[in-house]
């Protein structure tokens, strides 16, 4: 079942408004109902994603492979560590929210290393002819 931008958008501000409803009677539902609700959007968005590797798989033939293997790692940690921090967040746990987003930075930064390196590089030889 595919399910259009504007279907998700209502999901879940219904389900946004049931949690809401929730929160007054039972924190615990309100918190399991938001959690319900980011993992079914994240579900949809990572069926989504086919049309984005299958364009990153066509530039494999122009660019090095090592470079979209570096492009798709850094999408996924970006992806899967606002999502765990968003849920962080929502629970009321801003300072772990705050922790997984800087763990991501520095993961992201780390997977920059060989391309920062490959422009160097690139520089230096320009420069020296």
């Amino acid at each position: 079942m595919e399910l259009s931008v504007i279907q998700l958008a209502l999901l879940a501000v219904v389900g946004v408004l049931a949690a809401m409803v929730c929160k007054k009677q039972h924190l615990e539902f309100s918190t399991v109902i938001s959690m319900g609700i980011c993992i079914f959007l994240m579900v949809f968005v990572v069926q989504a994603v086919d049309g984005l590797l299958a364009f990153l798989y066509s530039l494999a033939g122009v660019m090095n492979l090592q470079y979209i293997g570096i492009l798709l790692k850094l999408i996924g940690i970006a992806y899967v560590c606002e999502f765990a921090s968003g849920l962080c967040r929502d629970a009321g746990y801003q300072a772990v929210s705050g922790q997984i987003e800087m763990a991501a930075r520095v993961a992201m930064m780390m997977l920059t290393i060989p391309i920062m390196q490959s422009i160097i590089q690139t520089i230096e030889q320009f420069l020296s002819g």
